[in-house]
């Protein structure tokens, strides 16, 4: 009994914890659709953004765990509940930076190109050192000999990148 207690509460606690980080994303999308936009109008409600935000997390945090499997580094329960977490913090502050330099471009700019490409010109720069320096750290963190913490870091970091990418 004694042998099979760690690994029934881990799956337990695994497959508890599941229904958090999905209920976690939902919310995290329909605050971030919310608040993007301008609520009670429907044309500029910026639902579709909130979404496609969301879907970029999750591609890149799917994006990583495949790095790590493909480097066959097998994916730890910190990395599998955390990470997600994470990236999600990462990826909905980004949309919000971009969000709100986009309503600072003159509105005379019409063109769509143009107005993404005044907005990511002011805090384009300040993303990719913020994204560099979070994937330093991480992969720094790789450098220790617990296994749990080196997935963990690579893990985030592979995923910071992707997420930064996309």
């Amino acid at each position: 009994m004694a042998e099979r207690s760690i690994p029934d509460n881990i799956e337990l606690e695994a497959s508890q914890n599941a229904y958090i980080i999905v209920i976690s994303y939902i919310m995290m999308f329909v605050y971030v659709s919310i608040s993007i936009g301008y609520f009670p109008s429907t044309v500029h409600n910026r639902f579709i953004l909130g979404f496609s935000g969301i879907l970029v997390v999750l591609f890149s945090l799917i994006s990583a765990i495949g790095i790590s499997f493909y480097m066959k580094i097998p994916l730890t329960m910190i990395s599998a509940e955390v990470v997600p977490f994470l990236i999600l913090a990462i990826g909905v502050d980004n949309m919000f930076l971009i969000s709100r330099a986009e309503r600072n471009v003159p509105s005379h700019i019409k063109d769509i190109e143009l107005r993404i490409a005044y907005a990511m010109k002011e805090i384009g720069p300040s993303i990719f050192a913020a994204a560099f320096c979070e994937a330093l750290a991480f992969f720094i963190g790789m450098l220790t000999d617990v296994p749990a913490l080196y997935s963990f870091c690579l893990v985030a970091g592979f995923s910071v990148i992707t997420d930064f990418l996309l």
